[in-house]
């Protein structure tokens, strides 16, 4: 049992799981009556830190047991500290509302604009909303509103695909998949909806934001 618990601390040096929190240790693998237990913990996203202690902050602590231990103990070590990660992974996401996908891997999709603005248009009209296209612009109704988008198809997929993206280790989780809402990346459907809600009734893109635009006198 011994060759088990040394080699789930070897497989613990690595931290490859989509989404799960760099901060993420082993502090303990232990043998018990039928298996092993390794209890795991990793910094709270949402910690206070002591100033006393820079290097402290509260963590957020869980256990897996095995009851059944069975198998090369290399390979059963980086099932077991998989399934850690997953389950970090996962209280991580919970402990901050996140809106990625724990355990699917990041992949940075280069939308055409074609795929984009028509992903645009299916999204702004998914909830009953008339949407027309007019003079270069949006308009977008439902019931007695009317937001207008002025968005360029080019600029919009550019926005969506987004720059190329190296993970070099600087964020706090391993990248993951952000999932989609009625054709659009999740971040994007919040984008618009949050920017509607604020800067409406015209909302452009400038520079790679959404933000609220001046209505000119002659109303466009």
């Amino acid at each position: 049992m011994k060759r088990y618990l040394a080699a789930v601390r070897r497989a613990s040096r690595g931290i490859d799981v989509p989404g799960t929190p760099r901060s993420l240790r082993l502090d303990n693998a232990e043998v018990v009556v039928d298996g092993v237990r390794l209890t795991w913990s990793f910094v709270d996203p949402e910690r206070h830190l002591d100033e006393q202690r820079p290097h402290g902050g509260r963590r957020l602590r869980g256990e897996l047991e095995v009851r059944s231990v069975k198998g090369a103990p290399d390979e059963m070590a980086r099932r077991w500290w998989a399934e850690v990660q997953l389950a970090a992974a996962r209280r991580y996401k919970l402990q901050i509302d996140a809106d990625w996908l724990p355990g699917e891997a990041f992949v940075r999709r280069v939308w055409t604009t074609e795929e984009a603005w028509q992903a645009l248009l299916a999204h702004l009209g998914s909830y009953g909303a008339a949407v027309r296209v007019e003079r270069g612009e949006i308009r977008v109704t439902d019931g007695t509103e009317e937001t207008t988008y002025r968005i360029d198809p080019d600029e919009w997929a550019t926005h969506l695909t987004g720059p190329e993206y190296t993970d070099d280790g600087s964020s706090e989780i391993v990248p993951a998949a952000s999932p989609l809402v009625d054709g659009l990346p999740l971040w994007a459907a919040d984008e618009l909806m949050e920017a509607a809600g604020a800067w409406g009734p015209v909302v452009g893109l400038v520079n790679g934001r959404l933000v609220g635009l001046q209505v000119p006198d002659d109303g466009r």
